[in-house]
């Protein structure tokens, strides 16, 4: 039988959980495709429940999640635009188009009644970290199965959650953690280099990556005032990623039953003098370090170079991509892209 659930209490303002779910029979079915499909589809039912990721890591049988949940706003009405573009983060384009004729058909007869019941069976399913864990892992299911052309059950029963308490040190700590497991694993030495963590996410230049970085730091207070601000921008992401790899490292170090050469490892992890070696250099990368981890420019980008360039490739095929996308060239981020453009690769259909 599974052990219970606990959930923060209804009036809470904010929530934050670490959730957990493994593959069936702990199968170890995940390779990079798997996981770059998972962590898009993550990015995707974030956004349409109105959750937000603070870390993340998937591993080839499992994965872990820490997310943060707010309370339903009291008194907000949402317009059946909004919902509309919530519905295309998940939805396919002829399910939107189903939505918003269903809608639009209620207002015209008159059936406001109806119209809103509709939209609730949808808002119902936002700011709840049960739904958001559930329909990720359904639509990962769906579509890992179709690849595989299997049948049958993916995970290994219910996931597992724990309640956090909403202070840095337990975000730190449970960040931390995370973002440690292909250290533990022994896949990587440094977990910049695993792909589908969210410090590497962060280090490769992910807004949302380094956005959840202020929120577990110290310098989240001054983002918030950014965004209030209405800027987009995240002001001082090397100190952020600076003082959080010093952290990471003093959290990741391996531990020993003893201080001789011939002392065992309890605990995999990094080696002390790596640890000290980042501590030495206040946690930062080195150019060439930086550009290795934005590498994926040059391996996912579809097309680079001059912002005419990338324009005139999607000129070319505008056909193929979403109407509502004007312009191919997007800028690339780090100061030495400066100039430069890419078109990223084209948004895998989700549903």
């Amino acid at each position: 039988m599974a052990s219970p659930r606990y959930f923060a209490d209804p009036l809470v303002p904010v929530a934050y959980y670490h959730c957990i779910s493994r593959v069936v029979e702990r199968r170890l079915a995940f390779g990079p495709e798997e996981k770059e499909q998972f962590v898009r589809l993550m990015r995707s039912y974030e956004g349409f429940c109105q959750v937000r990721v603070l870390s993340y890591c998937v591993m080839s049988n499992h994965f872990h999640i820490m997310v943060e949940v707010r309370k339903r706003p009291e008194g907000e009405v949402y317009s059946d635009a909004w919902l509309l573009k919530q519905a295309a983060l998940i939805y396919s384009k002829p399910a939107v188009r189903m939505l918003k004729e269903a809608l639009e058909t209620f207002r015209s007869q008159g059936h406001d009644a109806a119209a809103e019941e509709l939209k609730e069976k949808y808002l119902g399913r936002m700011w709840d970290v049960s739904q958001f864990m559930k329909e990720l892992k359904q639509r990962f299911s769906l579509w890992f199965n179709k690849r595989e052309n299997r049948k049958g059950t993916l995970w290994e029963e219910r996931f597992t959650s724990v309640l956090l308490e909403g202070e840095l040190a337990t975000l730190s700590v449970m960040s931390a953690y995370i973002d440690l497991n292909p250290v533990r694993a022994g896949l990587v030495e440094d977990p910049k280099d695993y792909r589908w963590c969210s410090y590497a996410g962060a280090v490769a230049g992910g807004r949302k990556a380094l956005s959840a970085l202020y929120t577990i730091t110290n310098e989240h207070r001054a983002h918030e005032r950014n965004q209030q601000g209405g800027s987009q921008r995240i002001p001082g992401a090397a100190k952020v990623l600076s003082g959080y790899r010093v952290w990471l490292f003093g959290q990741g170090e391996e531990v020993r039953d003893g201080h001789g050469s011939d002392s065992q490892v309890l605990r995999k992890g990094m080696k002390r003098e790596t640890v000290e070696q980042v501590r030495a250099e206040d946690g930062k990368l080195t150019l060439v370090e930086t550009l290795r981890h934005r590498v994926t420019y040059f391996t996912m980008g579809v097309a680079l170079g001059s912002r005419g360039f990338v324009d005139a490739f999607f000129e070319a095929r505008r056909e193929q991509f979403d109407a509502r996308r004007k312009r191919g060239a997007r800028p690339m981020r780090g100061g030495s892209f400066a100039g430069m453009f890419a078109f990223r690769a084209p948004r895998v259909g989700v549903v």
